[in-house]
């Protein structure tokens, strides 16, 4: 849980680039999300909002949401990002520390967030704030370069700055024909938790084109590259920064979002 304090800390130094760089979520991702919670009027809860890349797809619904947020400096960005939408709240506390209103919620949604909270606590913290029947979404956008020359280059500058480990994360790997994302759904130990049924994953795919700057900034808001010594960060993504802007053709990133859902269970 430590190490999970200390790396979770790290988007905070980058909240203007992760703010930048960062990607939002499909429409229809979203849509899947409600249809599949049935809320009727229920409110909502978002564990882990950052800057609100995710919590404005669901404000401009017309929900009544509830972020919940641990850095400030996050918290910060997202209370203007969702200035707009009197329906939402932000609380700043980490979501192990929070407790929720007596009125539980129909939905818990995190967007790239959940990993961090604390594996021992997550699970019976989620059902607590969920009403019999509610639902949890779980989502994360996973990245891949397609142009193999693109790919090429950008592994060799990871590699040319002792970062190769590194380039997996955002120009990702070949697939393999035995993937199959519902082998992924977050953590056995949710299936053996025995609180929570229905089960689902889907899948998403959107093409964005990035110029050298704004990759950097994606990168440097991921928190294996902040934890990079700044010596060695900092030139690393300005190389690839200037690669990119070298490209014969227009550098192309796809995220593809993988949405966990599953409900509650019903006594």
């Amino acid at each position: 849980m430590t190490e999970i304090r200390e790396r979770r800390g790290v988007f905070g130094e980058a909240v203007d680039a992760y703010e930048a760089a960062r990607p939002g979520y499909p429409d229809q991702l979203v849509t899947d999300v409600i249809e599949f919670a049935r809320l009727d009027g229920a409110p909502v809860l978002e564990v882990g909002a950052g800057t609100g890349k995710a919590s404005v797809a669901f404000a401009r619904r017309g929900l009544a949401l509830t972020c919940v947020e641990a850095d400030a400096r996050m918290a910060a960005v997202l209370a203007r990002t969702c200035e707009g939408y009197p329906n939402t709240s932000i609380v700043v506390s980490g979501f192990e520390q929070w407790r929720p209103p007596a009125d539980r919620f129909g939905l818990l949604f995190s967007a790239q967030a959940w990993h961090w909270i604390d594996p021992a606590s997550r699970w019976s913290l989620a059902f607590e704030a969920l009403r019999p029947g509610a639902a949890i979404a779980l989502f994360w956008n996973r990245f891949s370069v397609a142009d193999p020359a693109q790919h090429a280059a950008l592994t060799d500058v990871h590699a040319r700055h002792g970062a190769a480990d590194l380039a997996p994360a955002t120009l990702g790997e070949p697939a393999s024909p035995d993937d199959d994302p519902s082998a992924h759904w977050p953590e056995p130990d949710v299936s053996a938790d025995g609180r929570f049924q229905d089960f689902e994953t889907r899948t998403y795919s959107t093409a964005h084109t990035f110029t050298g700057a704004r990759y950097a900034d994606l990168l440097a808001s991921i928190s294996a590259y902040r934890l990079l010594p700044e010596a060695q960060r900092t030139p690393l993504l300005t190389d690839i920064a200037h690669t990119v802007d070298a490209l014969p053709t227009p550098f192309t990133l796809t995220t593809h979002p993988l949405l966990h859902l599953a409900r509650t269970r019903t006594p």
